[in-house]
């Protein structure tokens, strides 16, 4: 069965919704190139993949804090 879909009410419907979206936050929003998700893994060695397909994510560097360096 086909249907009849008026393109201005669509529009409207689409646009107001668009409008009800918040404002994204100002932090950095990172994401997997390769598969488009934003879940990673932290490994011990301070590298980080994507929990999904495994990629390496290489703009995002996790090295330890001045205040851990001092500890014993």
């Amino acid at each position: 069965m086909e249907k009849v879909v008026q393109l201005d009410v669509y529009r409207r419907r689409r646009e107001a919704r668009q409008a009800r979206v918040p404002a994204p936050d100002t932090v950095p929003h990172y994401y997997c190139q390769r598969c488009d998700t934003d879940q990673f893994k932290l490994y011990a060695t301070g590298t980080v993949h994507c929990s999904s397909c495994g990629a390496l994510i290489r703009n995002i560097v996790v090295s330890p804090s001045p205040s851990a360096k001092e500890r014993p």
